[in-house]
């Protein structure tokens, strides 16, 4: 039992329905529904799958700044949809098309976190990169949709992510420890939610999820360990904003799952520097 008496699994089941019941939670829209039934069809193809998305304008359009924002380290842009599949893959192009009205939200959510997942992004294509990890670019949206359980907390728990942020500054702790000690889960459980919700697969939400608990006996753990030590470098050289000062500390055997040793941290955070030298800073 937890300090408040109520069961930890019950009371995460208490947060979620509370979430899920606020009105405010992101629904697929129609269009964006449709394209993911699509996606879900092994009977698609890339060209089909370009064209529908192509229908809509709007989704169209986020689609491509996402993919051309930065992240993804392109040399040459990708101005339509189908070259978006085709260099992406159909998973990929699932995540971005269902995040791409949630990431809007992120810098209402909280000052600077845009830039902060979008420096966790370009981290976690370094570090897949450098630990010779299946499809990067999957890393990579892992990396982006990290913390999209900040943006639903600001958006279905309004009082409490509040609370949670007056508790985190004034007690000089990470955002994460503070959410814990007012819902009893954390935004990487809550994003995780939503992601599975809109059926995205596991290899992509359970790093989510875990991304500040990670734990090398656990599914898909070298994607966790790669947002996980992301998200820490990020952190350290003050990419953007999570929500707090502080930076969080490297769970043991995160570098063993990845096979790394200081001198690849060290290429990786050089390569950061490089690219991402334009990003704003804490």
């Amino acid at each position: 039992m937890g300090k408040t008496g109520v069961d930890p699994q019950e009371r995460k089941a208490l947060v979620r329905a509370r979430i899920e019941h606020s009105g405010t939670l992101p629904t697929l829209p129609q269009v964006i529904a449709r394209i993911v039934e699509m996606v879900d069809d092994e009977r698609t193809t890339a060209r089909q799958l370009g064209a529908e998305i192509a229908k809509d304008q709007v989704v169209s359009a986020k689609v491509l700044k996402l993919v051309n924002s930065g992240f993804y380290g392109f040399s040459q842009t990708i101005s339509t949809i189908p070259h978006a599949v085709a260099m992406l893959g159909f998973d990929t192009v699932k995540s971005l098309v269902l995040s791409s009205g949630v990431l809007e939200m992120m810098d209402n959510a909280l000052p600077g976190l845009w830039d902060h997942s979008l420096a966790c992004a370009r981290a976690c294509t370094f570090i897949a990169e450098e630990a010779d990890l299946e499809a990067p670019e999957e890393v990579s949206v892992i990396g982006l949709l990290h913390d999209l359980g900040k943006v639903i907390l600001s958006q279905t728990l309004v009082d409490d992510f509040a609370r949670i942020r007056q508790r985190a500054e004034r007690g000089a702790m990470l955002l994460v420890q503070s959410e814990l000690d007012v819902l009893g889960c954390h935004h990487g459980e809550i994003g995780a939610w939503l992601l599975s919700k809109w059926a995205l697969p596991a290899k992509l939400t359970l790093p989510i999820a875990d991304h500040h608990d990670f734990r090398p006996n656990r599914d898909h753990a070298q994607r966790t360990a790669a947002v996980h030590l992301a998200d820490v470098l990020v952190r350290a050289e003050g990419f953007g904003s999570g929500g707090d000062r502080r930076i969080p500390q490297l769970a043991a055997a995160t570098l063993d799952t990845l096979g790394f040793d200081l001198e690849r941290v060290e290429r990786i955070m050089n390569r950061l520097h490089a690219d991402l030298g334009e990003l704003s800073r804490a």
